[in-house]
């Protein structure tokens, strides 16, 4: 009898031990690149735990976005109880619930490789959870399904159910690659789990355009700056626009950092210490040093630039922007500085674009002949720009004997440069143009530019802009026009006295005497001791032949002070 049970209890035995799960050979090494992470907030309290592990010995890792939303910083911890922190965000997709960061390891992590060969259906694979003592528990099943995730990465599910210790674990091929992070089935069944691709997760990455991703705002850890340096520089500017100016320079450091070969990043760091230098001096004094690393990195910005002589023009128009600052007084940062700059970039390069500078420079010291024949350097040049011409019709609008006619040539040629169909800048040589032709009493021409004028700006123009069109209208005669343009400025404006008193002045030209009356009266109740309203009512009486009220009214006008009026009593009150 004891040798039949002794035999059976070693039956069970061997049963019991052909039941258990081999690990594979790889995998108590590559334990130790299953990791914790821990995120926080921003009062540094605990945020969530969970589940990552190491794709590169550079220490990038994967994990759940989920751990790390709302996060303002996060640690790992690896089997060996290392705790290393995250400094970078590399990609993320709230979706998916994947995120990529990487990790500041002091030296090379052991860490998962992606699979090199695409996962099949009913393939052996196996889920290695976290663990700091010798692997005692994993999972072992089979991929039953495989659906497309996103371009050529796939969504897995896996014949096993997960533990909630288990989610984001990776799950690995039979030769310990990677395939995929475990998530839970969502529809709440404990039969099976679900993997979402290691590989897509390790493809995602920062663009510019995530600047302002809510996705990557609501972590409040570093992002990593896109891989191309383009889109880097627009993420710089758009980050500019965000943050104040010790956080932008921090930025900026970063970005140099990274892209130390980028003359735009020493620039940009240029301008800002020259332009926020009193926002980062804790002192008056300290600004100088700011101003001083302005220049170097100017400096710098041209050991990376093709042309020497772009050095020379940036830092001529760093020290120009800064110069008017007249409280400035330091040699390096005036006027002059800006122009001998500004010479040695056109002794080394005659550019056009460097001549725009000089004729601004002419211009800011009222050397307008000089600052019209830089202009006209560039408006003669492939490089000719609307500001271009403008300019040169503002340097020679203030030269002698200006030339209307010329003015409006000049004009005629920035707004040309606006495009077949003129931008909205053209709307600011339009204007000026109106002016030149109204001096010139080409009314036709005015109204014409007002009528540009208001589709450049969408129809979303301003009561004073009725108002001066009215005048051209009235001046051309087109009475109904001009009545419709100042009715317009009225019901913008309604409590403007002299958009009143401009409707009656159309009415006494149309001839329609009491209605000017009425709006004279309304001007009147808004500004009593408006003169000129009642200079025009006396007018008003005498084409009704009302002499006596006429008279009472120009009286009235002298008393406020009308020039006119004495004469007009002179005339009709004798």
């Amino acid at each position: 009898m004891k040798r039949i049970l002794l035999f059976v209890l070693v039956c069970c035995y061997a049963v019991t031990l052909a039941a258990q799960k081999k690990a594979p050979k790889w995998m108590e090494k590559e334990k130790n690149a299953v990791l914790t992470v821990t995120t926080y907030k921003n009062d540094n309290t605990v945020l969530h735990k969970g589940t990552g592990f190491f794709i590169s010995e550079t220490g990038e890792a994967l994990s759940a976005y989920s751990l790390f939303k709302n996060a303002h910083k996060a640690t790992v911890t690896d089997a060996g109880g290392n705790t290393m922190p995250v400094s970078l965000i590399l990609g993320a997709d709230e979706l998916y619930d994947v995120i990529k960061f990487q990790v500041s390891a002091p030296k090379k992590v052991t860490f998962f490789p992606l699979v090199s060969v695409p996962i099949q259906v009913d393939e052996k694979v196996y889920l290695l959870p976290y663990t700091t003592g010798k692997v005692s528990s994993f999972e072992e099943g089979q991929v039953i399904e495989v659906s497309k995730l996103k371009d050529s990465y796939n969504y897995y599910k896996v014949s096993f159910p997960l533990e909630a210790s288990e989610v984001n674990s990776p799950l690995l091929n039979e030769k310990g690659e990677v395939f995929g992070l475990a998530q839970e089935d969502a529809s709440g069944k404990k039969e099976n789990s679900y993997a979402v691709s290691a590989g897509y997760a390790n493809s995602l990455a920062l663009t510019s355009a995530d600047a302002f991703n809510i996705t990557y705002t609501n972590i409040g850890i570093r992002k990593a700056w896109p891989k191309e340096v383009d889109q880097a520089l627009v993420s710089l500017y758009l980050h500019s626009g965000t943050q104040d100016a010790k956080e932008y320079l921090n930025t900026l450091n970063d970005f140099i950092a990274h892209f130390p070969n980028t003359a735009d990043g020493y620039q940009n760091r240029a301008s800002h210490y020259a332009h926020y230098r009193a926002q980062l001096a804790s002192s008056p004094a300290e600004e100088q040093k700011y101003l001083d690393l302005a220049l170097e990195d100017i400096a710098t910005a041209g050991k990376f630039m093709e042309r020497k002589s772009d050095m020379w023009f940036n830092k001529a128009k760093l020290i120009y922007s800064v110069s008017a600052d007249t409280t400035l007084a330091n040699d390096k940062w005036t006027v002059n500085a800006a122009q001998e700059a500004l010479q040695q970039a056109i002794k080394e390069d005659d550019q056009p674009l460097y001549h725009q500078l000089m004729g601004d420079i002419y211009f800011s010291r009222q050397n307008y002949e000089e600052a019209y024949n830089n202009y006209m350097k560039v408006n003669n040049s492939n490089q000719s720009s609307p500001s271009s011409f403008y300019m040169a019709a503002k340097a020679r609008e203030n030269m002698p004997s200006a030339n209307f006619g010329e003015l409006i040539m000049l004009l005629d040629s920035a707004v040309a440069k606006c495009g077949t169909t003129p931008s909205p800048e053209a709307a600011t040589f339009v204007l000026e143009r109106v002016d030149l032709r109204m001096r010139l009493m080409q009314y036709k021409e005015a109204i014409d530019d007002y009528n540009l004028y208001f589709n450049l700006m969408g129809g979303k123009v301003s009561d004073s802009f009725y108002y001066y069109r009215e005048q051209a209208k009235f001046r051309q005669g087109d009475l109904a026009g001009a009545l419709a343009d100042i009715q317009m400025a009225i019901k913008m404006k309604p409590q403007d006295s002299n958009y009143y008193a401009e409707e009656a002045s159309v009415y006494v030209r149309m001839q329609t005497y009491d209605k000017a009356l009425e709006s004279i009266d309304k001007a009147l109740k808004i500004a009593p001791d408006f003169a000129a309203c009642y200079r025009l009512k006396g007018v008003c009486f005498i084409r009704q032949e009302k002499k006596a009220e006429a008279c009472e009214a120009f009286q009235k006008a002298k008393e406020l002070g009308d020039p006119v009026a004495d004469k007009l009593i002179k005339e009709h009150c004798k």
